[in-house]
């Protein structure tokens, strides 16, 4: 078992800290992180749990975002058919996604990176379910990742190109306007967080 906590800190339009928990088990791998800043002036606080199976496919989300004094939440899930849903709905606009790329965060990067294992100059096109962030809204994504080097990948999705440096275990260390802060590995205490139904 790994677990791996870092910070990261964005500095564009939007002013954030994050700190995010990796922890990979026999059964898969889950993270589990708040997001904390300012948009436009407003207060935000983004806490996110993703749970993946042991092939590194994404099984669920749920996202709890509050702006001010409004606090909005969503739960994504994807079963072992491929057949995802959104706050229990059917989203059959999901269809074909394998990973979930939350809009707020550089940690979902770490889904594809591992799941993929790119060799050196290869390159894959995955389908993600994309939140939008402050929206919360789902889209499906078509996203290129190529790896440029040992711990550099460079991301393409639509117009949006950008180079991410990540660490031994797939996590990022820099990507657009995120700059890792800090890192620590440790023992396994997200337990009560990752496991709850």
């Amino acid at each position: 078992m790994t677990t791996r906590r870092v910070a990261w800190r964005r500095s564009d339009e939007v002013e954030a800290d994050e700190v995010c928990t990796l922890t990979v088990r026999d059964t898969g791998l889950s993270l589990v992180g708040t997001v904390i800043g300012a948009e436009a002036g407003m207060p935000i606080r983004v806490e996110y749990r993703v749970l993946a199976d042991r092939a590194g496919l994404t099984t669920a989300v749920h996202v709890r975002d509050l702006r001010g004094f409004e606090t909005r939440t969503i739960t994504i899930e994807r079963d072992t058919k491929g057949r995802w849903t959104i706050d229990r709905a059917l989203a059959r606009g999901l269809k074909g996604c394998t990973d979930i790329d939350l809009g707020c965060s550089p940690s979902t990067n770490t889904l594809p990176i591992r799941r993929l294992r790119l060799a050196l100059g290869a390159s894959h096109t995955i389908r993600a379910a994309w939140v939008r962030f402050p929206e919360l809204e789902v889209e499906k994504a078509a996203q290129t990742y190529t790896r440029l080097d040992e711990l550099t990948y460079r991301y393409a999705s639509g117009t949006f190109e950008a180079d991410l440096t990540v660490d031994e275990d797939g996590l990022v260390a820099s990507y657009a306007d995120w700059r890792r802060t800090g890192q620590a590995i440790g023992p396994d205490d997200t337990a009560p967080l990752d496991t709850r139904a």
